[in-house]
């Protein structure tokens, strides 16, 4: 293939050798200062297009094209496209038009998309993500990745077949102080960990709210997709009119809870503290007369608890060492000892993969092929854990977790939990 028959698709996907082929000219000396040439913008398309989806909308729009959105309930996609447009304009690349779908596949095939922005409901992710990859799509997934722990590992699996670049998520490792945190951690800073307290809410419910008409606009059917069929009602998808972030989270059928709505970035955390991003726990201990919360326990001895009261930081992680203690949420980085938070990482000690930028790290890792910050691995992993204390509150008795065969040990009803059915006509196939 010639240089000059080269299309943006065919470069963006080529990976690394390739690139290393070619001497790429800085877009400012072409065009001066501020100049993006065509070939160097990402398209972008937004799979569901809800509050979530507005707010990365705006942050996108600094610095990609949007050309693309798709969503079930009508009058969020318009909403959506009226939003990304003047978010757009205002980041001066005014939109050259947003086709709208109201079904995901025919976004996925659309040739002009890059990439996709996925924030759907968490019983989709599966399925949009796996499709995303066989279409040749770069991703962005929203958090928790998945629904289900089986589910998870066939996301990395798609993701890993199709040689796809996938973020997740879990901004919070884009994050200064949660970085430096967990430095400190990594660096025996406060000792030997032997406890972590991860503070972020209750597990999930069934359903049981009561049925309603189905407003205009909204295909019911296409909402629920994969899942298990339930009426609707409001809370599961609200007006737009609203601005509310809808409740399908509290519910197992949709969501996984608030153990996997804010587990997923604080859970995270102490997973990336614990150098744990590729394994798990090995046992879960629900609250008994032994344990008061919902305990986890590592294969280092270390244990994390799950504290659905607040230890006075609200949703936060709390590191604690033979020598000191860590605590850190959106809001607060305390250490003990103080001078600790504004400890100076020299050049011999361990440091973690540095990104500021959530969005923009995924984009630039679009172009170089590297991997970004929060992979497909690293969110199922996080999403796991989530699970793992989910299905250990359900059962209410003590789980032995293989992490390296992702099974509970001699558990035959345990291991059940670890996926859902899907509902016909779709199908999970990498």
């Amino acid at each position: 293939m010639s240089q000059k028959n080269v299309t943006r698709r065919q470069f963006l996907g080529t990976g690394l050798a390739a690139a290393a082929a070619f001497t790429i000219i800085p877009r400012h000396v072409m065009g001066g200062n501020g100049f993006t040439a065509p070939s160097d913008e990402i398209t972008l398309g937004f799979i569901g297009t809800g509050v979530q989806s507005r707010i990365l909308a705006g942050d996108f729009a600094r610095r990609a094209q949007i050309v693309a959105a798709s969503d079930v309930y009508q009058s969020k996609l318009n909403r959506f496209k009226e939003h990304a447009e003047k978010a757009l304009a205002k980041a001066g690349r005014p939109s050259k038009g947003i086709k709208t779908y109201p079904d995901f596949r025919k976004l996925l095939a659309d040739k002009s998309i890059d990439a996709v922005v996925i924030a759907t409901p968490d019983h989709w992710h599966a399925i949009n993500v796996i499709e995303a990859a066989k279409a040749g799509k770069d991703i962005y997934c929203e958090k928790p990745y998945s629904h289900t722990i089986e589910e998870g590992r066939l996301m990395v699996q798609a993701v890993e077949k199709y040689k796809r670049i996938n973020q997740t998520g879990n901004m919070q490792r884009s994050w200064k102080n949660f970085r430096n945190a967990c430095q400190l951690v990594r660096n025996g800073h406060i000792g030997e960990i032997t406890d972590v307290k991860v503070r972020c809410g209750p597990p999930p419910k069934k359903f049981d709210l009561k049925p309603e008409p189905v407003p205009a606009g909204l295909d019911w059917n296409l909402w629920v997709g994969p899942a298990v069929f339930n009426d609707f009602n409001w809370e599961l998808a609200p007006p737009v009119e609203n601005g509310m972030y809808p409740n399908w989270r509290k519910y197992k059928e949709y969501g996984n809870g608030y153990t996997a709505d804010w587990g997923a970035h604080m859970f995270d955390i102490a997973q990336w503290g614990l150098d744990m991003d590729n394994s798990g726990p090995v046992a879960i201990y629900p609250p008994d007369a032994t344990h008061k919360y919902l305990t986890l326990e590592y294969a280092n001895g270390v244990k994390v608890t799950h504290e659905q009261e607040d230890f006075g930081r609200g949703n936060a992680v709390r590191f604690i060492g033979t020598k000191g203690i860590i605590d850190i949420s959106r809001e607060i980085f305390e250490t003990l000892p103080g001078k600790l938070s504004s400890h100076v990482f020299t050049d011999n000690e361990i440091k973690l993969y540095e990104s500021n930028d959530h969005y923009q790290n995924w984009l630039d890792c679009i172009k170089s092929r590297q991997q970004p910050i929060c992979t497909a691995e690293i969110g199922h992993r996080t999403a796991s854990v989530c699970f793992l204390i989910n299905i250990a509150y359900e059962l209410k008795r003590p789980l032995r977790w293989d992490p390296v065969k992702e099974e509970f040990v001699n558990d035959a009803e345990a291991n059940k939990l670890r996926s859902d059915e899907v509902r016909k006509p779709w199908a999970l196939k990498i």
